[in-house]
């Protein structure tokens, strides 16, 4: 599993991430998390299972 993966995994099951989290990520997956976040937010209405999608290793 990737960093990215990971990092989604977490948030679904724990809502939090630290910025421990984001440090480990690349800046294209910093990028594509603060998307699927976006998103989540505004269609998910913040609901932990309904966040994440598959991810594409990059």
């Amino acid at each position: 599993m990737n960093a990215l993966s990971e990092t989604v995994e977490k948030l679904k099951q724990t809502g939090t991430i630290g910025l421990e989290d984001f440090r480990n990520l690349k800046m294209k997956d910093v990028e594509a998390l603060t998307e699927e976040i976006k998103q989540w937010c505004l269609y998910g209405n913040g609901k932990p299972e309904k966040l994440g999608r598959t991810h594409q290793e990059h």
